[in-house]
């Protein structure tokens, strides 16, 4: 299919699909016992397993505490309501929430539309309920920070909306799509630092990322690839036809592009050795003059480097070693698994003119933009 014809279909197509909504697990705030839940705009209805007990307008108060038996949920008023599940059902598209851990402390966060409150053995379950467009809103914010290019935040708000529908059930036993954190995608609520972000995601609304068979695709991104980004099958498990290696100049001058590690030398034999069970002095002194011309799988004793990354804790798989005294020197490049976009890169070319769409084709090979609506009138009968 025509890469033109299918952003063509993408711009002009009219949004006929319903309205597409995600249930998000506030993984963020863990098990709290204690929460307050300040409404800081519009109004609700209050449910109580189902059953609807109240209202609460904007400026109301209400408290949320955890019991052996379930909820308990307190107005300012002193109405008191119990259940196993607390919904607070928004009345309007722009009821929004101001949600605080008490027990434990945590920071406050706005979240738009419903909150859901569910008991379980270890304190409450919190789930942000609300349309897919301020959801990746939210995301776009979260992941990519404040002040950016226009153009980028329409790049990064179409791969977090192809990256959720194409997720969506990976927390379904859980009672809800996917979590905020990184496991998913990171989500710390309403986007309110920059209005671009709010109009370059509902300016790209219901566009997404598919395959040549009309699939979302797994639409992977990474802080710096520092060069060149890798193979879906050189970090995971099998090899995607859009997930292929591509060399980068865009992010070589970025932020991430350059890391540097130092640990001591006796330190990093050792590991190196647990892990391959290498004692002789000549491999030992091997281990620590390392200069990959490019990008490997597999450091020079043979151990996979993204395990060393892990263990680690480091930026990335993609570095250098050498002596410097009693220490060994890890300089790196890149910042990430380095699969798919490259954010940095991405940045500096919306900086450059690059439109949306020339960037993630940049990334992502043999990719066309759809909207959600004409998906199924192109898939296979």
């Amino acid at each position: 299919m025509n890469k033109l014809f299918s952003l063509f279909l993408a711009v002009i197509f009219p949004v006929l699909a319903e309205a597409q909504s995600l249930k998000v697990g506030l993984a963020g705030f863990g098990n709290p016992t204690e929460l307050a839940c300040f409404v800081h705009s519009g109004s609700y209805r209050i449910l109580a397993d189902g059953t609807e007990v109240g209202t609460a307008q904007s400026g109301d108060y209400l408290e949320i505490s955890w019991q052996k038996e379930g909820l308990a949920l307190r107005s300012k008023s002193g109405e008191h309501w119990k259940g196993r599940e607390i919904k607070l059902r928004a009345t309007d598209w722009d009821s929004e929430i101001r949600l605080r851990s008490l027990v434990p402390k945590k920071e406050d966060r706005i979240y738009q539309e419903n909150l859901i409150f569910r008991a379980n053995r270890q304190g409450i379950v919190c789930i942000n309920e609300l349309n897919l467009e301020k959801y990746v809103a939210g995301v776009v914010e979260s992941e990519a920070g404040k002040g950016l290019h226009p153009e980028y935040y329409k790049v990064q708000a179409i791969i977090s909306r192809t990256y959720a529908l194409a997720n969506k059930g990976r927390h379904l036993t859980e009672g809800f799509h996917i979590c905020d954190e990184v496991h998913c995608q990171a989500y710390g609520g309403k986007a309110r630092f920059d209005e671009n972000i709010i109009l370059s995601s509902w300016e790209t609304k219901g566009i997404v990322l598919v395959d040549e068979g009309i699939n979302l695709i797994t639409a992977a991104f990474h802080s710096n690839c520092g060069g060149r980004t890798m193979n879906a099958e050189d970090v995971w498990s099998k090899p995607l036809p859009y997930l292929v290696s591509v060399r980068d100049s865009f992010c070589l001058h970025q932020p991430h592009a350059h890391w540097e590690h130092s640990m001591l030398k006796t330190t990093w034999i050792d590991y190196l050795e647990k892990k391959q069970q290498i004692s002789s002095d000549s491999s030992a002194q091997a281990l620590t003059a390392y200069f990959p011309a490019q990008k490997e799988l597999l450091f020079s004793n043979g151990v996979p480097l993204k395990e060393i990354r892990k263990d680690l804790g480091l930026r990335s798989t993609w570095f250098s070693v050498y002596e410097d005294g009693e220490e060994v020197k890890i300089t790196g490049r890149g910042f990430g698994h380095g699969v798919g976009l490259c954010q940095e890169g991405a940045m500096k070319m919306a900086d450059l003119g690059r439109k949306y769409n020339e960037v993630l084709h940049f990334y992502y090979n043999g990719v066309h933009l759809l909207h959600l609506s004409v998906l199924d009138f192109f898939r296979d009968p």
